[in-house]
């Protein structure tokens, strides 16, 4: 049974969420994948709209393509439509997985902290998702407004102060602070049932108590999800680029056809690669968000003593 309600430093932190998977992450995974995979193949398929279209346009541009096409044929206008909803279609569903993305630990930990015997299901979340769904939108509008402003001003802030040394740093730590300021807000905006304000608030100070172990912790796992997410996705693109340069090498005489051929394999190879660097990146992701949520149940242990709590419960069962 992974214990939620915990006292948690730095080293905490980063350990408890890798525990964390260990003992929920195949139902995790699992549910979230199940969730959001209607969504995620959308958005591979408007992705792939528009980069068939931008392909196109590109070996016309080139004249590479059979029969010697320019761009100013009637390709551009004709698919004009085709760019369109693809650009539309990616707005909408990239707004409905950022929502889904970074609501689902919530609720997941929500039920993992109500009973921790019991594995949530699929059913459980989506029922709370479609409860919250309205304050999600709000939540998604006034945290854009907000958290762009502040954005802004403490980058601009932290560019001028590049120009002395400190400057890089607080632009290295800005990074980190950000991405577990907006988790920790929606946190307590759903599962404290706080508006926007005092959640924003409440978020703030909760990290600047303990600055450096929180940020200390976001910016070693926000490193760890880059790496990661590198190698999985690096390996296949260079080897998809080293061979075709290999293979255009190794071909004596390669004519237009052929030529258009190769580019065109070559473009969906990398197509393919980048939605599934895009899959990869958002799972990997979660293993930020889950921190974040060890955070806000720390911060919840930290007032509400719930551990001690659940220790007496279970002495007054076994007496």
């Amino acid at each position: 049974m992974f214990q939620l309600f915990k006292l948690r430093g730095f080293a905490e932190y980063i350990s408890d969420t890798f525990t964390f998977i260990k003992f929920q992450g195949k139902n995790y995974f699992k549910n979230y994948l199940k969730f959001a995979f209607i969504a995620l193949l959308l958005l591979m398929v408007s992705m792939s709209m528009i980069g068939t279209f931008y392909y196109r346009v590109l070996t016309t541009t080139l004249g590479t393509t059979m029969g010697g096409d320019t761009f100013d044929n009637a390709f551009v206008s004709e698919n004009g439509l085709m760019l369109g909803i693809g650009f539309l279609a990616l707005f909408i569903i990239s707004l409905y997985l950022g929502m889904l993305n970074y609501s689902y630990p919530v609720y997941y930990m929500h039920l993992v902290g109500k009973n921790g015997n019991e594995k949530p299901s699929l059913k459980s979340i989506r029922e709370l998702f479609k409860n919250d769904f309205g304050r999600l939108l709000l939540f998604g509008l006034l945290s854009f407004l907000t958290f762009i402003i502040v954005g802004i001003i403490a980058f601009s802030i932290a560019v001028v102060l590049s120009f002395v040394i400190i400057g890089i740093f607080i632009i290295i730590l800005l990074v980190p602070f950000f991405i577990t300021w907006y988790s920790l807000t929606l946190y307590f905006y759903i599962d404290k049932k706080q508006d926007f304000f005092a959640a924003f608030k409440h978020a703030f100070y909760t990290i600047t108590n303990n600055f450096w172990n929180i940020v200390g912790a976001s910016l070693c796992m926000l490193i760890i999800v880059q790496v990661l997410s590198t190698i999985v996705t690096m390996i296949p693109y260079m080897i998809t680029i080293f061979g075709f340069v290999f293979g255009m090498q190794s071909s004596q005489n390669v004519d237009s056809a052929n030529l258009s051929s190769n580019i065109s394999i070559m473009m969906v190879i990398i197509v393919i690669i980048y939605c599934f660097s895009i899959l990869v990146s958002t799972i990997l992701n979660h293993l930020l968000l889950i921190q974040n949520g060890l955070v806000y149940y720390s911060e919840r242990e930290k007032l509400e003593y719930n551990s001690m709590r659940q220790s007496i419960d279970e002495i007054g069962k076994h007496e």
